[in-house]
């Protein structure tokens, strides 16, 4: 759940991530191509990061690290996307918007990698589907409902400044504060899961 919580918010940014820019900040849409590249940038850099310092920290022996990483890029996303869809300059929120982007595309790479870790491999195509119904139903969700949560917080003055996106935004980043701290919780039982599924797995070679 935690993992498609994210995808939800990533998809509904994703999807009106331009139309906040120009409303918000009053620009055209070709004046924000550059911004939009480095945010795109920024969220490729996240995951490819991510997956390699965790596996690094794992290697390590730290083994709540594919854990603490998406909950500590959760909740970081939503710290800086706070200020960075309040403030009504470009040039000081944008490197706010693409590192908090960067934050969020972290969590990731890490997160399914430990759903594996906890899962039976037995079980893994049955978990892998589940994964992957619970993403496509929260990214064809996310555009629906950050528009019409748009539109109510919005109102007709709202609109042609970007305010119910803006609200829609920060309300949403609930949600990512949410998976940081219930993944925070989490990180305790993950090596005894973790441990319980390697047992499945050699009592099923043998």
């Amino acid at each position: 759940m935690a993992s498609a919580t994210g995808y939800f918010f990533l998809a509904g940014l994703r999807t009106f991530v331009v139309v906040f820019v120009v409303w918000h900040f009053g620009i055209s849409q070709t004046a924000f191509a550059g911004p939009l590249l480095l945010i795109g940038a920024a969220a490729l850099a996240g995951v490819v990061l991510a997956g390699r310092l965790s596996d690094r920290a794992l290697a390590r022996g730290r083994v709540d690290v594919r854990i603490v990483v998406p909950a500590v890029g959760y909740t970081a996303a939503a710290v800086l996307f706070i200020p960075g869809l309040w403030l009504a300059s470009l040039a000081a929120a944008l490197p706010l918007i693409a590192l908090g982007t960067a934050a969020l595309a972290a969590a990731n790479p890490p997160l399914d990698a430990a759903r594996l870790d906890i899962v039976p491999g037995q079980l893994w195509g049955r978990a892998e589907s589940l994964r992957t119904v619970l993403r496509l139903v929260a990214e064809a969700a996310a555009p629906a409902t950050f528009g019409w949560l748009a539109d109510q917080l919005g109102g007709p003055a709202g609109r042609s400044g970007g305010v119910g996106l803006r609200n829609t935004f920060l309300i949403m980043l609930v949600t990512l504060l949410a998976n940081g701290v219930l993944l925070f919780t989490a990180r305790r039982a993950y090596p005894v899961d973790v441990a319980t599924a390697s047992a499945s797995r050699r009592r099923g070679t043998t």
